[in-house]
């Protein structure tokens, strides 16, 4: 899924619209097939209300899980790019563990969370530096989920 604005999805490259993969789920259930959604949060011009929205919707098709991870920036890419140009800023970690936040407020218990991060320590990571350590990463979730007493 990623992003139900069509805008989003064509800056990032995706070949379908919102619609196509709305209907692609919604076939999916009618052949009798579970369905996972992926979200990235952080994608470009995107606000929180947006990231939030786009949870929303998904959530009301009655989807059975969920990955959510934010979007990091590796060399060779366009949005490599843009950000060595000044034109894109990556998600900080407070943006995102609050946006994760509000988002699992929004799934409720009968939706699984498969995921919640994702990172990379390699050479190829541009940003957002506090993508590198995924254990980490997985120490500021777990305590910002206990302090809206979600435990994880």
């Amino acid at each position: 899924m990623q992003s139900i604005y069509d805008i989003t999805l064509k800056k990032i490259n995706r070949a379908e619209t919102a619609e196509d993969v709305l209907n692609t789920i919604k076939q999916t259930y009618d052949m009798g097939i579970k369905v996972c959604t992926h979200f990235i949060f952080g994608l470009p011009n995107e606000s929180e209300e947006m990231m939030l929205e786009t949870i929303r919707k998904t959530i009301s098709m009655g989807v059975d899980s969920i990955k959510i991870h934010p979007l990091y920036i590796v060399k060779n890419t366009s949005l490599a790019n843009e950000y060595k140009n000044g034109k894109f800023k990556p998600i900080t970690q407070s943006q995102y563990l609050a946006t994760l936040n509000k988002a699992i407020d929004i799934v409720g218990e009968h939706t699984i969370i498969q995921r919640v991060s994702a990172g990379i320590d390699d050479e190829t990571l541009l940003a957002p530096s506090w993508c590198r350590d995924k254990n980490l990463q997985m120490k500021e979730i777990k305590i910002s989920l206990r302090e809206r007493g979600y435990e994880y």
